[in-house]
């Protein structure tokens, strides 16, 4: 999941796609409901009228995301504890989602928080500070939960096919996700996500120091190389169900996540990364002063995983957990 930061649609591009989608036939048991999902440094909501019999999105009327530094507050606290600023940010944020809530008259909400929110010594306070100001209650998720929510995310992702293979990578960690009728769900993860790779090419391969402000460009053409060895070990861990369903013809891979919403194919009308086009993204900030650490660290990464495992492109997704969460069975019944 994840923790790109998107803006609110325009009242304008919302007014389109609601007026595209409501020509669709009627459907008369439809449910408005609002998902919010706090995740890192942000907190992502959804709207959308969904049927209450099969739990299919019939429109989406509204979503998006809103910075609230979470993380990076934890990080620099030095004691594990939110800062009473974050504390009133997050009130806040979630009395904006309450107003939302209330302009869109979504009948139900479910809002949830990854288990890395436990981390904070007085999380209790930060979610007790939003339910008391707003009614709002936050579910922290078990571990168990969190993995049903990003299958079944991946799953919508990639259009429900019949073997979809779905990537996650996040700031965090990334996770390779394959939905098989005869494999069965298979959630494979690894704590090395865009900011864990990119600590390591700076601490390991540069050898800076970790205390240092240093930046990882320029990378030498040896560093590079280093890199993508690294990838691909990391590739060739990915788990054989997985590995055999790659190597099919026309097998659908799709990418979702931070760097994937927030890289070189954003934008782009295809929605396709290829491997051709990844090296040509690296290559023209491999020795630019200004290219973003996060973004080319993560850059390496998927290229030694598409190199390591025959991917010659994939589709990016602009879906995110918090909109597949609108039709999530676990969460409304």
């Amino acid at each position: 999941m994840n923790t790109a930061i998107f803006s609110v649609m325009p009242a304008a591009s919302v007014a389109l796609l609601s007026l595209v989608l409501v020509s669709r036939p009627v459907v008369a048991d439809l449910e408005r409901r609002m998902t919010i999902e706090v995740d890192g440094n942000t907190v992502c909501f959804a709207i959308g009228d969904v049927d209450q019999d099969d739990d299919k999105v019939y429109r989406y009327l509204d979503y998006g995301c809103m910075d609230s530094g979470f993380d990076d507050d934890l990080a620099a606290s030095g004691d594990q504890r939110f800062s009473q600023v974050v504390i009133r940010r997050a009130r806040s944020l979630f009395q904006k989602m309450r107003a939302r809530q209330e302009h869109f008259r979504a009948s139900r909400v479910r809002a949830v928080a990854r288990p890395a929110l436990q981390a904070a010594h007085n999380a209790g306070q930060l979610i007790e500070g939003v339910r008391r100001a707003t009614g709002i209650d936050v579910h922290i998720l078990s571990p168990e939960e969190e993995e049903r929510m990003d299958f079944y995310s991946a799953l919508g992702a990639s259009r429900n096919s019949e073997t979809p293979v779905v990537w996650d990578i996040g700031k965090g960690r990334y996770q390779m996700i394959l939905a098989n009728t005869r494999e069965g769900p298979l959630i494979h993860k690894s704590e090395f996500g865009s900011t864990g790779f990119m600590a390591y090419l700076k601490e390991v391969v540069q050898d800076k120091s970790t205390t240092a402000p240093h930046t990882l460009s320029p990378i030498s053409s040896r560093e590079m190389n280093d890199g993508m060895a690294f990838a691909r070990y990391l590739a060739r861990r990915t788990p054989a169900p997985i590995r055999d369903e790659l190597k099919k013809d026309a097998v659908p891979i799709t990418g979702i996540g931070a760097f994937f919403r927030e890289s070189f194919a954003l934008g782009q009308a295809d929605r396709l990364m290829c491997r051709e086009k990844l090296r040509q993204f690296i290559s023209t900030r491999q020795t630019a002063a200004s290219a973003s650490d996060l973004s080319v660290a993560s850059a390496i990464l998927v290229l030694g995983f598409m190199d390591e495992l025959d991917i010659e492109n994939l589709r990016v997704s602009d879906h995110n957990s918090t909109v597949g969460m609108l039709g999530l069975p676990i969460l409304w019944h």
